[in-house]
C-alpha cells in the first residue's frame, strides 16, 4: 500500500470529478501522466502523486528530485477537445499565481520567479513544469482531437540537506518541528483545490483574471537580472513584469526585450557575477 494517503488528498482537494492516484515510487509523475493512453473522450481530472520521484523534470531537462518525506510531486492532467487551436502557452502563469495563493497560508513570503519557480527569500521553495500531448484526430471526430495539459508541480516540504544537486539556495514549506504526519497530503491537496479550477479557467477565460495575482508576487519585477541560454550569458537589464500575455519584459541596453516561456533562463544579476 502507498504511503500516501488518496482519499485525503482527494477530500481536501474536493474538486469534484477529480481522481487521485498515489504510488510509492515513479520515475516522473509527470512522464507517466503524458504517456497514458488516450481514451474515447476527454477523461476527467486527474491528479498522480508520488511519496518519491526518482527522475523528475524541470524546464529544459533540469532535474527535480524528490525524496522520501522532505518533498512532494505530483502532476495533474486535464483534457479537452480541440481542433485548430494553438498549445495553452499561458497555462503556467495561471498555474504559478492559483499555486502562490495556496501556499501563503503558510508562507506568506512566498514569491513566483518567472517562468516557474516557487520561491522564499530568495531560495526555491518547488518548481512547476506544463507540458502538453495532443492525440490523433479521428476521422470520425470531425478533426477534432483530444489535448492532455500535465502540469507537474514538485515542492519542498523542509529544506533539502544539501542544494548542489540542484544548483541553487533551497528552502522549505515548513520547519522540521512543524511538519505533521499528514504533511503532504495536505500541501498536495490544498494545491490541487486551486491549481485544478484555475487551469479550466484559463483554458475557457485566458489570463485576465490571473494577471494581477501573478504580479503581486513576482520576485523578479524592478530587479536586475541575468538573460541566459543554458550558462551562456545573452544580456542582463532589469526585469518589468509580464505583460498580459505572460511573457517577461526586460529592459536591456538594446531595448525592451520580451521572453516567452521556455526561450531562456533568468537569474539574479549578482547571482552570476
Amino acid at each position: 500500500m502507498t504511503t500516501l494517503d488518496a482519499a485525503l488528498i482527494r477530500h481536501i482537494a474536493a474538486c469534484g470529478d477529480l481522481i487521485v492516484d498515489t504510488v510509492d515510487e515513479a520515475g516522473s509523475t509527470n512522464q507517466v501522466s503524458m504517456d497514458a493512453p488516450f481514451g474515447r473522450d476527454p477523461g476527467a481530472p486527474r491528479l498522480l502523486a508520488a511519496a518519491r520521484q526518482t527522475a523528475g523534470r524541470g524546464r529544459r531537462g533540469r532535474a527535480w528530485l524528490s525524496p522520501d518525506g522532505r518533498s512532494v510531486a505530483f502532476s495533474i492532467a486535464v483534457e479537452r477537445l480541440v481542433r485548430s487551436e494553438p498549445p495553452p502557452v499561458a497555462v503556467p502563469v495561471a498555474v504559478g499565481a492559483a499555486a502562490a495563493v495556496a501556499l501563503s497560508r503558510w508562507a506568506p513570503d512566498v514569491q513566483l520567479k518567472w517562468p516557474n519557480d516557487l520561491q522564499r527569500a530568495g531560495r526555491k521553495l518547488g518548481g512547476i513544469l506544463v507540458e502538453c500531448r495532443r492525440s490523433v484526430p479521428d476521422r470520425a471526430s470531425d478533426g477534432a482531437a483530444i489535448e492532455r495539459i500535465v502540469v507537474g508541480i514538485g515542492l519542498n516540504l523542509i529544506a533539502p540537506p544539501d542544494t548542489c544537486a540542484i544548483g541553487q539556495p533551497a528552502c522549505g514549506l515548513f520547519d522540521r518541528q512543524a511538519l505533521s504526519g499528514h504533511a503532504a497530503e495536505t500541501a498536495i491537496g490544498v494545491l490541487a483545490a486551486s491549481v485544478v479550477p484555475a487551469i479550466g479557467r484559463c483554458l475557457t477565460e485566458g489570463l485576465a483574471s490571473f494577471l494581477q495575482i501573478w504580479r503581486g508576487f513576482d520576485a523578479l519585477d524592478g530587479r536586475e537580472v541575468a538573460i541566459l541560454d543554458g550558462e551562456r550569458l545573452l544580456a542582463t537589464g532589469r526585469a518589468l513584469g509580464i505583460d498580459d500575455s505572460g511573457r517577461l519584459q526586460v529592459r536591456t541596453a538594446e531595448g525592451v526585450r520580451v521572453l516567452s516561456s521556455g526561450e531562456v533562463s533568468l537569474r539574479m544579476l549578482g547571482a552570476v557575477r
